[in-house]
């Protein structure tokens, strides 16, 4: 069983990046009870960190892998949720801007359109879209 630290390295590998390109990367065992049960990592308002969930599905697969970086598809997704935080902590809170950078990261990847986890992400971004316009029409007076 691979550690969180190498499932890490493999991910900033497969990116390309290095740790000191993006915002602090913090692990998180237990997903908080405010967090999306399908959530892989979070960001907080105000806290420039990225939160890795390590109990999330894509993170212990990678961390089973008999292989170093030997999950890939996994590594992929973990990949891309890189992204997608990066951009809520530089660009702000809108999920269809963190969603295009996500899919783009994916597709980069060779996870694009006709990959399982492309499909996966887009499901979940029209979700996060349409929660996200509902709670902007309830705050109009």
């Amino acid at each position: 069983m691979w550690t969180a630290e190498a499932v890490l390295v493999c991910v900033l590998t497969l990116l390309g990046r290095s740790s000191a390109s993006l915002p602090p990367i913090e692990f998180v065992d237990v997903r908080p009870a405010d967090v999306s049960v399908h959530a892989e990592a979070f960001v907080r308002l105000g806290d420039p960190r990225i939160h890795l969930i390590t109990s999330a599905e894509h993170f212990k697969r990678a961390m089973r892998s008999p292989y170093k970086c030997g999950e890939i598809q996994s590594l992929r997704k973990l990949a891309s949720v890189l992204i997608h935080e990066e951009w809520h902590i530089r660009r702000g809170a809108d999920e269809a801007g963190a969603y295009a950078a996500q899919l783009t990261t994916l597709t980069s990847l060779s996870a694009g359109p006709g990959n399982p986890l492309y499909a996966e992400v887009t499901r979940a971004m029209r979700q996060a879209v349409a929660r996200q316009a509902v709670t902007r029409l309830a705050m109009i007076p």
